[in-house]
């Protein structure tokens, strides 16, 4: 595991910036200027947590799946919709949690195409692209009662 080395203490210790020399295999015989040892760059925090929040766009995400949760029903159909349920959005991938393998597989195979056309004539093609199908993490069934 490499070790952080403080630039400070490489500028005090010249036996050090030897070894590290010969062992990076460095073309310089004299260690780095005080003033270059790291480089500042040049934007503010400020503007790289724009461009992440811009990139994600989480705040669209929340509103969106609102939507597409309240319009679930006419999406999916009335069977369908009772079985699987809109999930999050994984850039432009919607996920759908689906209650059971047979129900998983029936949708996979035969509903998949519909609910995509349905979900990108509402909303956009460019919005959702693409669906994924994943068995629910939440077990939405009703616990079979024993009557003992």
């Amino acid at each position: 595991m490499a070790r952080y080395l403080n630039p400070r203490q490489r500028r005090g210790d010249p036996l050090r910036w030897m070894l590290d020399r010969e062992r990076f295999q460095l073309p310089d015989m004299e260690p780095p200027a005080a003033g270059n040892c790291l480089a500042e760059p040049d934007v503010a925090v400020q503007d790289i947590v724009k461009d992440i929040f811009k990139s994600i766009d989480i705040r669209r995400q929340p509103a969106l799946l609102d939507q597409i949760r309240d319009a679930w029903p006419e999406l999916a159909g009335p069977g369908s919709a009772t079985h699987a349920r809109p999930g999050y959005l994984d850039r432009q991938t919607l996920v759908i949690f689906v209650d059971s393998a047979v129900w998983l597989n029936e949708l996979a195979r035969y509903e998949r195409a519909g609910i995509l056309a349905r979900l990108q004539q509402r909303f956009g093609v460019e919005v959702i692209k693409a669906l994924r199908l994943q068995a629910d993490p939440e077990d939405r069934r009703k616990p079979a009662t024993s009557d003992q």
